[in-house]
């Protein structure tokens, strides 16, 4: 076939070839983005001149852009067909030749390096852009031919850090791209501690919680677990742990079978096919509880490596048992009162594995013991009882029943408090007793008969005095070793106490300051339990001191009428001369009457007066009477 370009004709030969060369003078097959390739016609057969080369062509196009230069370089990957234009003399005028050449990129190949123990790596190639791949490790050490996807392992004699270097190639091209990374190594891989192994919660689908120590930071650790179901019993992965960055963690393990005791291990996981020794396996704790008459039953499974077992109740350590004992049986319990267990195995190795907690209430048909009440007054003079429950007792329901003057006991009140405070008003005799329901509902005998004491207090001697009586309280087991008689200020301080013998006491130290004299009387047991009376409140009347005479000369001895005393607020006053005539008005804050009427001396001789007075507490009160007036 004839084509004509420039004037000349030229015909298409198949005997004719052509090569590409890279800068090193070497043929190249595949060429690479960015490199400078050379054309040339096989064996040298045309002069340079008389080439000229079409970098893209597209077959089957008319030929317009050939270029007289043999050297070119392609800025983009993919196919491109190169067609030579050639004079190679003779009788063949013009000839062309194509060929086909796939332009490479050179990407950045991928790979990962994961440090092993012992100074070990395994380089995985992700990267599939190239034929192969070569591994310079950084030490010396070069793996050439790797393949995409293959493994590559290299151990360093050395520890320390080393550039890896990856360079991936095409097979028949120069071109290549590199990547690089640091690589740690890492040390012997110690044997991992279970340090404790605790069951979070106890079910076919349950939780536990590791405690590791003695990790190597960098690796990953599978944990696995013994199955018991299988028909050929071992290990199985259950977990696995990826790379950690700590000697120490804690690692909560979700949707296990934690209902059976079985053995847990962990291991290193190592991605260069290291064997490592077998860590110290712990075995998980399950409980079972039966509750029964007055006893709560506890077993535990377990497989061997414990050393000794701890029973924990209510968080307080119940017992110490050996690795042998399975069971407990718990008789130091009180009816529907609930019982928290848990289960520890100790290790000689000093690791711990921890149970979950489990709760049973006791039941029982036995009536409990007899409650404990005792009763005082509070100071607003009402009854308060507390009832105390045989230890280790819990009440549902508790009764309080009250008698007054010697009558039957009637129901007084019901309810769960073991407390209540009787706010109805107080005869001078009156008891109690309660009784209570457990949580197993038995119902108890009934408690001691309790009675408080009442006081009453009253003056005599014409107010020198105050004469106190009271009940002898009632309920104490083995009755009142001391009664004491408590004088209190108005915010119920103690001011004086003495001790009474009997069941009376006359107090005739009464303060002088004070008006009103509040009283009580403390029981006190022989185990050194009080118990108070009601607050009896006695008022000292209102004193007034008037003198029968006085001596207005001067002497600055009696020269002034004046009235004293004690317990008032105030008072008026008025002296009558013998016609029944005013000669004298005045009040607490007056000086006092001085003899003189209108600035008149008032002759010697017998006066009347009249006081009207005000107690503190608000009372009035007339006195009347004489005064002589001497000279």
């Amino acid at each position: 076939m004839l084509f004509l370009y420039a004037g000349f004709a030229w015909a298409q030969s198949a005997t004719k070839c052509f090569k590409a060369y890279d800068a090193q003078g070497q043929e190249a097959t595949v060429l690479c983005v960015g490199q400078e390739y050379t054309f040339q016609d096989c064996g040298g057969k045309v002069p340079d001149e008389n080439e000229y080369y079409v970098f893209d062509y597209k077959k089957g196009s008319p030929i317009t852009d050939a270029s007289d230069s043999q050297r070119h370089s392609y800025t983009k990957p993919g196919t491109y067909r190169v067609l030579q234009i050639a004079n190679y003399g003779s009788n063949t005028l013009t000839d062309t030749v194509s060929v086909v050449f796939e332009v490479k990129d050179s990407p950045a190949p991928s790979f990962t390096a994961q440090s092993c123990a012992n100074g070990a790596v395994s380089v995985r190639i992700t990267d599939s852009n190239y034929s192969s791949y070569t591994l310079d490790f950084g030490d010396g050490g070069k793996t050439t031919g790797a393949k995409p996807g293959s493994q590559v392992p290299h151990r360093y004699a050395s520890p320390g850090t080393y550039t890896l270097t990856v360079s991936g190639v095409y097979a028949g091209g120069a071109c290549a791209g590199e990547s690089t990374t640091g690589v740690t190594t890492l040390p012997a891989a110690p044997v991992p501690f279970i340090r404790s192994l605790t069951v979070l919660e106890q079910a076919g689908s349950g939780q536990l919680a590791l405690a590791l120590e003695s990790l190597q930071p960098g690796l990953a650790y599978i944990v696995q677990r013994w199955d018991l179901s299988a028909s050929s019993p071992g290990y199985i992965t259950i977990d696995t742990i990826h790379t950690i960055s700590q000697a120490a963690i804690t690692h909560r393990l979700q949707y296990v079978n934690t209902s059976e005791g079985t053995s847990y291990r962990v291991r290193p996981l190592d991605a260069c096919g290291t064997a490592f020794p077998d860590a110290r396996a712990v075995s998980s704790i399950a409980l079972e509880f039966t509750a029964e008459e007055q006893q709560a039953t506890v077993r535990w499974q377990s497989m061997a490596h414990a050393q000794r077992y701890e029973l924990y109740r209510n968080g307080s350590l119940l017992q110490t048992l050996g690795n042998t004992v399975k069971q407990y049986i718990d008789t130091d319990v009180v009816c529907g009162q609930p019982y928290i267990y848990e289960v520890r195995g100790i290790a000689a190795d000093g690791s711990v594995s921890v149970s979950a907690a489990g709760e049973v209430q006791v039941v029982s048909t036995v009536a409990p013991a007899a409650p404990y009440l005792l009763s005082t007054f509070n100071p607003a003079n009402q009854v308060e009882l507390l009832l105390q429950l045989p230890p280790g007792e819990a009440a549902g329901q508790i009764s309080f029943e009250r008698s007054a003057e010697g009558s039957a006991f009637e129901a007084l009140t019901q309810g769960p408090q073991a407390s209540f405070t009787d706010k109805e008003t107080t005869p001078a005799q009156i008891c109690y007793r309660a009784a209570f329901t457990n949580a197993c509902g038995n119902t108890s005998a009934l408690s001691n008969t309790s009675c408080p004491i009442f006081l009453q207090a009253q003056q005599q001697d014409a107010g020198a005095a105050i004469s106190l009586e009271w009940t002898k309280y009632e309920g104490f087991p083995n009755g009142v070793r001391q009664y004491t008689v408590e004088l209190l200020d108005e915010d119920g301080k103690v001011l004086h106490s003495y001790p009474a013998s009997g069941n009376t006491y006359t107090d005739r130290s009464l303060p002088q300051e004070m008006q009103q004299l509040r009283y009580r009387v403390r029981g006190t047991a022989a185990d050194g339990a009080s118990t108070y009376s009601n607050t009896a409140l006695v008022e000292q009347g209102l004193q007034l001191y008037i003198p029968s005479g006085f001596t207005p000369n001067g002497d600055g001895l009696n020269d002034v009428f004046q009235i004293k005393g004690r317990f008032f607020s105030s008072y008026t006053i008025r002296i009558y001369n013998r016609l029944g005539h005013v000669i004298y008005e005045g009040t607490e804050g007056d000086n006092g009457w001085d003899g003189t009427y209108q600035g008149e001396l008032l002759p010697a001789g017998a006066y009347a007066y009249e006081v009207r007075a005000v107690s503190d507490s608000g009372a009035s009160r007339r006195r009347t009477g004489t005064i002589t007036l001497l000279r």
